[in-house]
């Protein structure tokens, strides 16, 4: 169960994760709009990779406290 704490960091990085997202979308929109295909593309890529494999979350990342294989 979280914590009111945990519940609103959890809060804050899901919103920060959407401005990021819109943020870069947005971008790749208005380089289309201005003729700009090759800053879109990188606009793109950049919210690709990010989505694919930025660690959004660094609990899930840490291995249990009871592994021991440490992978």
């Amino acid at each position: 169960m979280l914590t009111a704490t945990e519940a609103s960091e959890t809060v804050e990085t899901g919103q920060d994760l959407r401005a990021r997202a819109k943020t870069l979308s947005w971008m790749a929109s208005m380089s289309v709009a201005a003729g700009e295909i090759r800053a879109a593309e990188g606009y793109l890529l950049e919210l690709l990779a990010w989505c694919a494999f930025a660690d959004r979350d660094p609990d899930a990342a840490a291995p249990a406290s009871g592994d021991d294989d440490g992978l």
